[in-house]
């Protein structure tokens, strides 16, 4: 065979191979359907009180864990509150002033958290929680110096502190770690009061006028910040369901809430319920956790790179399995062990005879970015140029013509998934609430936050298009309205401490 024919075939061979891996990536309508019924199936068990023996943290379903807000704002609220937010790689402190016109302005301070506090298993409560409340501090000297010099006779500034971790919360300002993701291992922080944690390290910071008094999810806190925001709001007290139905994230991490009847929440004591309802409450937020919708893979589809990633290099193995599948994250997670896969199949870059002369960048977990990603999905240039130059940056990998194409694909069969995945949530529980027959030709809004839903190329269209695949319909489709709700973890932490 002369050295063409066997290029050719070699090329063959690897449009073969990634055309296979595209196909398992394809999530079809038929799939839609059979994930859209699951998850609402899901929903209903985790709205109903655990099985004798089982916790919330042993249940592999649905965690719909219930908020304990009660209401959402109409826009016309007022004050001045902080709003603390812990996230993957930042943590944020900021003061919101709300107008009272759908309005707001703030001030805040955002620290990025260090390394040997997420990579260090030595750590302790008290380490994570003694730096949020230093952190704390430095912005209550910056913004806020009048309140701090009051000391103990200052009136409480209250605060809303948006811990994006699975928690089981009892009241409004209590919740207990049921496990980390994205990035922390600090075991003594799991079965122990979040709350409590941070209000201790404020008090041994001097800071007895900030009181932590709503803890909230940044989902949580989306929802609320595009209701205060949108000029279509119907306050949840009327006991109908507002427009805005849905916040969620799809960024690091993906997770979303929605508004549920109380009379439905079976999981909360009958005492409890009955109360609320005669207060007037009809309606309490439910964080639903959806990043581990169907831990148990009985019907998310599953490659062998996902398994991969969950089992070998996940903090995590065997949790947050819809999440491993959507959320930026893991997308260039995805991408890199199928390169590293086809190389080892003599399929890509073959410059590199051993796996070992591989670049480091390209042999190291969570090197490549859903950034990176971004670049190579929406590249049109001559030869693939910007894919090039994203890859050799990032990885330091030089491809061919020939390779960018085949990895243009892949990145794209990625996106595509995750998007389609993205979409099944959102048509559940448009469904189990019959949202969109609530009013004639009545529409909705999902208020959406996250850098893969704001910047990723193509992203709300994709998922558009899986709505209209979905049991919803392209009718239905179209009466949807994704909203990007800016600041939701800050804003909305906010309007959860004014509630409190």
């Amino acid at each position: 065979m002369s050295f063409d024919d066997l290029h050719k075939a070699t090329e063959r061979a690897v449009i073969q191979a990634v055309d296979q891996i595209c196909d398992d990536f394809e999530v079809t309508p038929e799939k839609l359907d059979e994930l859209t019924a699951y998850f609402i199936e899901q929903m209903e068990k985790g709205l109903a009180p655990p099985k004798e023996g089982h916790t919330l943290a042993s249940d592999k379903g649905l965690p719909m864990i219930p908020a304990f807000v009660t209401g959402s704002p109409n826009g016309t609220e007022r004050g001045v509150l902080l709003a603390a937010d812990l996230g993957g790689t930042n943590f944020r402190i900021c003061s919101v002033n709300l107008h009272g016109d759908h309005t707001f302005s703030m001030e805040q301070m955002k620290s990025k958290i260090p390394d040997d506090l997420l990579d260090d298993e030595n750590v302790t409560s008290d380490d994570l929680f003694g730096f949020l409340a230093r952190r704390t501090l430095a912005f209550m000297k910056k913004y806020h110096p009048d309140e701090l010099a009051k000391g103990k006779d200052a009136n409480p500034m209250r605060l809303g502190f948006t811990f994006s971790y699975p928690v089981d919360q009892t009241s409004l300002n209590s919740g207990t770690l049921i496990r980390w993701t994205k990035g922390f291992r600090i075991a003594d922080t799991v079965g122990k009061d979040v709350v409590q944690l941070y209000q201790e390290q404020l008090r041994a910071q001097g800071m007895p006028m900030v009181k932590v008094v709503a803890l909230t999810n940044d989902t949580v806190g989306t929802y609320l910040s595009h209701c205060y925001t949108s000029d279509n709001t119907d306050s949840m007290t009327s006991g109908e369901i507002s427009e805005p139905v849905i916040g969620c994230i799809f960024g690091t991490g993906t997770n979303g809430c929605y508004m549920e009847e109380i009379n439905k929440i079976t999981k909360l004591p009958q005492e409890l319920r009955d109360k609320l309802i005669k207060e007037g409450k009809t309606h309490m937020i439910i964080n639903v956790e959806w990043g581990s919708f169907d831990n148990e893979l009985k019907h998310l589809p599953t490659t062998k790179y996902d398994v991969v990633i969950d089992q070998k290099l996940s903090t995590n193995p065997g949790f947050h399995l819809f999440e491993k599948r959507v959320s930026g994250m893991f997308l260039g997670e995805v991408l890199r062990n199928i390169l590293v896969d086809l190389h080892s199949q003599g399929l890509l870059l073959q410059q590199y005879r051993t796996k070992e002369q591989l670049p480091r960048h390209l042999t190291t977990p969570f090197q490549l970015s859903s950034e990176v990603l971004s670049h190579i999905e929406i590249d049109d240039s001559t030869g693939l140029r910007e894919t090039e130059l994203s890859l050799l940056q990032s990885l330091r990998l030089p491809t061919t013509p020939t390779e960018r194409v085949q990895i243009q694909k892949l990145v794209r069969a990625i996106s595509r998934r995750s998007a389609y995945l993205a979409a099944v949530p959102l048509a559940a529980i448009l469904i189990k609430t019959n949202a969109l027959n609530k009013r004639y030709h009545g529409e909705v809004e999902i208020g959406c936050d996250g850098s893969v839903v704001e910047y990723y190329p193509g992203f709300r269209s994709m998922l558009r298009h899986a709505l209209a695949l979905s049991p919803l319909g392209a009718e239905g489709e179209r009466k949807v309205h994704l909203k990007i709700a800016k600041d939701g973890s800050g804003v909305g932490a906010a309007l959860c401490a004014l509630v409190a």
